[in-house]
């Protein structure tokens, strides 16, 4: 059809920063109409509930006032601190008996920090012969943080149809946005309040978690203020961003992820690092200089997919801290 046009809203909330992004489809052709970034105070967002709901809907409500977005349809990208995941040996089923068995055999068994469990899984690898066992990435979050944050969004006038894990997100933009020569990576999304690390093979999640690592016990001696441009990272000088990186490694130790350690740690994985709060392309450099650290590449940012105009008027400090909720966007946009 003549004109057809279709937009889809990406949404990622970390501890200090609300992001959102807008996509353009029309015809074979995706464009990046628009992006809001918006700070947060990080004692907002709680572990496991919104700790402060009418403030943080309000500082959302505040960023979109001046905007006109096409669509109120969002989908969530949920960060892994919000999130457990796991891997499980099932008996071969279909997908609505596999959710139920996983209801009822999986989840009484978990030992998951809270109790009102919400979850999905997606199938890996391949059942070889009749009657064998499937392996299963189970992911659940809690049902209360899921609905709050919902809650939130509606209250700002958004519509969230889907919640995605960040980890997923991250995994379809890489896919969408890469040369398609990377088989076996990890994604390293830094945030202010710690990593969230995601491992996959050829597309398919294998397991994510979040490491705390708190960006601001790194400042070395320099003030926490806010800068103009909320995007301008807080640890951006050689000194901070070295101790940070030598603290993150330490925090990676194959020693302390259990098998995600062991898998991150092989030299046949490339490291993908994206996010927010450090000078990514240094701390990338940094990481590229230590002997034993596997290859080390930035993720790609949304500039290809920007107009002209709004790559002038884009922070200098964009880089890739819009993976996430552009990841979340392209499955309203067709990509899967």
């Amino acid at each position: 059809m003549l004109g057809f046009r279709r937009y889809a809203i990406g949404v990622e909330l970390t501890d200090s920063m609300f992001k959102l992004v807008e996509l353009k489809r029309s015809f074979r052709r995706i464009q990046l109409s628009q992006y809001v970034v918006h700070p947060l105070l990080s004692i907002w967002m709680g572990e496991r509930s919104i700790a402060e709901p009418d403030e943080l809907s309000q500082s959302v409500q505040d960023a979109l006032s001046s905007r006109r977005l096409h669509t109120r349809r969002v989908r969530v990208a949920l960060g892994n601190r919000h999130v457990v995941t796991g891997t499980w040996h099932v008996p071969e089923m279909g997908r609505s008996r596999m959710r139920r068995w996983i209801e009822k055999k999986v989840l009484p068994e978990w030992d998951l920090p809270f109790d009102d469990p919400v979850f999905d899984f997606q199938v890996i690898g391949h059942v070889w012969q009749d009657g064998d066992h499937q392996e299963v990435v189970v992911a659940a979050s809690s049902r209360r943080y899921v609905e709050e944050l919902a809650d939130v969004l509606r209250w700002c006038g958004l519509d969230p149809v889907a919640v995605d894990l960040s980890a997923l997100s991250l995994g379809r933009w890489f896919e969408f946005s890469d040369d398609g020569t990377v088989h076996k990576w990890a994604a390293l999304h830094l945030t202010p309040g710690g990593v969230d690390l995601s491992l996959f093979y050829q597309g398919v999640l294998q397991g994510a978690t979040h490491i705390p690592l708190e960006m601001k016990t790194f400042l070395e001696g320099v003030p926490d203020r806010p800068a103009m441009d909320p995007l301008r990272p807080i640890l951006e000088n050689d000194n901070q961003v070295a101790a940070y990186g030598a603290a993150m490694l330490e925090a990676l130790d194959a020693g302390k992820l259990d098998w995600m350690g062991a898998e991150l740690w092989k030299q046949n994985r490339v490291w993908v690092v994206s996010g927010e709060g450090i000078d990514v392309h240094k701390a990338c450099l940094w990481l590229q200089s230590k002997d034993g650290v596997p290859s080390v590449r930035i993720g790609e940012g949304p500039q290809s997919l920007m107009t002209g105009d709004l790559q002038l008027h884009s922070s200098r400090h964009l880089g890739n801290i819009l993976s996430a909720p552009l990841g979340a966007a392209l499955t309203g946009v067709g990509v899967s």
